[in-house]
């Protein structure tokens, strides 16, 4: 039965006009009309809707036909109505079915025109609007639910500023409650004061209907966290369209920002590190070509000095060549060094003494007008490196510092000490070869000049990057091909106008240094050696002045041009080959393959290694497979001899 199978003109009118029976039939709540007795005298569409029945059948109803008796409260409900002549609550009430409903009922007697008594009742089914309440209920709750369980801060702001809705994302954020957020003025509560301003002229931008991009700001929390969230704010409107505030959704970006910035650190890293490895071959090589040239210059000069007469005029010449020889072979060294493959003859070395043995060379090498000071400590452990590559690393910083004081008063410090570096520390260094946490011992140049800001301190390390003139800039490359190459690292740090701050970190070794050899005379007896020695070499002019230095020293020479010659030869001739002299760097067999090759001829081969790279790279290589000797190229007459009596004498 639906609410339209009623027409007003079913009804019978107890009296009033056409009004009284509009209103009575269209209103939207259930009336019905009873005498004294409770006999129906009259309902409306409505109430025969909601009791299921026709008008024809209400009138011949009693009221209580239409009440669940059986109800223990209707007893009360009777009473209070008949005792007090109304009545408003809920009721239990009956369908023509049989059907059970509450019903709020508001019933009141009153005499009518005739002076008869009548109750009149509005009856409502509460279903429906416990229904809607349950809706809207379940609405909140969905709603409170979802703002509450997302990760995204929920801010509601009113035009005033005041926060009308605050979620639990901002409660860990701001470190404050909701029923502490709500009412509060947001700006001055919960923003520091250098953005309240730009905030406020977002939101007031977004309450105006313009449209705004997100922004980002920082937020304190009541502990001190700092959060950087990034936020979209919504325009909320009223009833009449009028704005009524604003929603701020905030996103806590504070780790995706670090984790971006440790990305781009470690992209910025490995490029670098692709960088150095790439100019590193790139001197490597020239480094390996240099010294092939500076073998037939140094090696030919030596041999001149031995067969010239002291007297003769040409022996200052021939010396100075051999000296420029040797400055040359310097810069080599400087090229290995910054291909991380230059640290030669590696011993245990204490860093006070040796800096102190350089103190009135650096004197010589810094301006006039810039005082050095020296401040050691005390009980430095010693480090595993090469003395001549760590003096290298002081006389390019000194000279740095003294370069960047200029024509200026200044004071450079030398500083030697050690640190206990954590794996945070050694990972913000200019080089991070994963270095392992631990106490490293440290040299340190610090000085008052110019200071660098954060680009140039980027490019320092850079080959010929300078600030100076052209052609100058590559001790600090080479320094850091050092530092690299004795697995330490190097941290700087500058100030504009203020100065500038070198830390070099190197392991610290358990080994004590050596006591330094007596000094002796460089002249002695010639080597005289016998029997046959094969050169390996790539490089003519190496093996011909080998052959030369060797032929001197009684030796009768085979040479080779590649491995796989070498190999050939030495399977011919190895009862008669007491030594091969083998380049590491050659086409069709490396040093490395030609060596091996040899030993399957004969396992106790005896081979002496000529590279330019460092005797610590080559057992890095070749590890305890028995190489007789290492000789560094280039090399003098004297040297070769040295190497060759260390090989071939006999031990007691």
């Amino acid at each position: 039965m639906n609410r339209t199978s009623f027409s007003a003109a079913a009804l019978t009118p107890t009296g009033g006009d056409g009004l009284f029976r509009s209103v009575f039939d269209n209103t939207l709540e259930a009336i019905i009309i009873a005498d004294a007795r409770g006999r129906v005298l009259e309902a409306n569409a409505e109430a025969c809707y909601l009791f299921g029945r026709t008008v024809e059948e209400l009138r011949e109803t009693d009221a209580t036909a239409l009440v669940d008796m059986s109800d223990a409260r209707v007893g009360e409900i009777l009473a209070v109505a008949v005792g007090e002549g109304r009545f408003a609550g809920l009721v239990p009430l009956l369908r023509r079915d049989g059907a059970r409903f509450q019903a709020d009922v508001s019933a009141t007697r009153f005499a009518d025109a005739t002076g008869h008594v009548r109750i009149c009742a509005f009856v409502r089914d509460v279903a429906a609007r416990d229904l809607a309440e349950r809706a809207l209920l379940a609405s909140e709750n969905r709603y409170r639910s979802l703002i509450e369980t997302t990760g995204t801060v929920l801010i509601g702001i009113a035009v005033d500023g005041t926060v009308f809705e605050w979620n639990r994302e901002a409660e860990r954020i701001f470190g404050c409650s909701r029923a502490d957020a709500l009412g509060q003025d947001y700006y001055r509560t919960f923003l520091a004061e250098n953005v309240r301003a730009a905030v406020r002229t977002d939101v007031a931008r977004v309450l105006r209907g313009v449209p705004t991009r997100s922004f980002e700001n920082a937020v304190r929390s009541r502990d001190g966290v700092e959060h950087l969230l990034i936020w979209n704010v919504t325009r909320m409107v009223g009833v009449a369209g009028e704005a009524i505030g604003v929603i701020a959704s905030g996103q806590d970006i504070t780790e995706l920002k670090r984790l971006d910035a440790e990305r781009r650190a470690l992209e910025a890293k490995v490029q670098h590190a692709q960088k150095l490895e790439s100019l590193g071959v790139l001197a490597g090589g020239i480094a390996h070509d240099f010294n092939n040239l500076l073998v037939g210059i140094l090696g030919n000069a030596s041999l001149a000095l031995m067969d010239l007469a002291d007297d003769s005029p040409l022996r200052e010449m021939i010396a100075d060549i051999e000296t420029t020889a040797l400055r040359a072979a310097d810069l080599t060294k400087q090229m290995l060094a910054y291909s991380g493959k230059g640290r030669f003859l590696v011993h245990p070395i204490d860093l006070n003494v040796l800096v102190r043995e350089m103190a009135q060379l650096l004197q010589t090498v810094i301006s006039k007008r810039a005082a050095l000071r020296f401040d050691f400590a005390a009980d430095l452990p010693p480090v595993e490196a090469d003395a001549t590559q760590l003096r290298q690393i002081v006389m390019n910083l000194i000279t740095n510092a003294s370069d960047a004081l200029g024509a200026a008063d200044g004071t450079i410090t030398l500083r030697t000490g050690t640190r206990a570096e954590t794996r945070d520390v050694l990972q913000s260094s200019y080089v991070d070869d994963e270095l392992p946490e631990g106490t490293y011992a440290f040299i340190q140049v610090e000085d008052t000049g110019c200071g660098m800001d954060a680009e140039t301190i980027e490019r320092i390390f850079d080959p010929f990057f300078s600030t100076k003139f052209t052609g100058r800039g590559l001790g600090l490359a080479a320094t850091l091909g050092i530092v690299r190459g004795h697995r330490g690292t190097i941290k700087v740090e500058s100030v504009p106008s203020r100065g500038t701050t070198f830390t070099v970190l190197l392991p610290c070794s358990v080994t004590a240094p050596a006591e330094a050899p007596p000094a002796g005379d460089r002249r002695r007896d010639r080597f005289r050696g016998s029997g046959a020695v094969l050169v390996v070499d790539d490089d003519e002019t190496v093996r011909s002045v080998a052959q030369h230095m060797l032929e001197r020293s009684g030796f009768t020479v085979l040479t080779a041009r590649d491995g796989a010659e070498g190999v050939s030869l030495y399977r011919g001739n190895a009862a008669e080959i007491a030594l091969v002299l083998l380049d590491l760097t050659m086409p069709s067999l490396s040093g490395e393959e030609a060596f091996r090759a040899m030993r399957q001829v004969r396992p106790d081969v005896r081979v002496v290694l000529m590279s330019g790279y460092s005797s610590h790279e080559l057992a890095t290589r070749f590890g305890a497979e028995g190489l007789a000797g290492f000789i560094q190229k280039p090399f003098r007459v004297e040297e070769l001899e040295a190497c060759l009596t260390a090989v071939l004498t006999p031990t007691a």
